[in-house]
């Protein structure tokens, strides 16, 4: 499933929630103009990662302050947490996400 943001809806130094079905919320952030796109969710307790902050290239999860690297997906501490990755192509002014398939 391709799904597909305006850049000018993806604040700088926050996280935007893309919610693609029931079961899935990407977070898409853009850090020294580069975009990076992880699974929302948590895979400590499940809080929703887009509702958390940017710092320098790490989201923070708002629940227990997790952080995880946006180029990996892989958790400061502990390390085995680990986050899916989506490919992300600018297209003009948009972002092409496809969803279907993790990186």
């Amino acid at each position: 499933m391709i799904v597909t943001v305006a850049l000018a809806d993806v604040p700088a130094g926050k996280p935007l929630a893309v919610r693609v079905g029931d079961q899935l919320t990407l977070a898409v952030c853009m850090v020294d103009g580069t975009y990076h796109v992880l699974d929302s969710r948590c895979p400590h307790r499940g809080a929703q990662l887009a509702e958390g902050v940017l710092d320098g290239s790490l989201i923070v999860c708002p629940l227990h302050h997790f952080k995880f690297n946006l180029q990996t997906g892989r958790c400061v501490m502990p390390k085995h947490l680990k986050l899916r990755r989506y490919a992300v192509a600018r297209e003009g002014d948009t972002l092409r996400i496809d969803a279907a398939a993790p990186i």
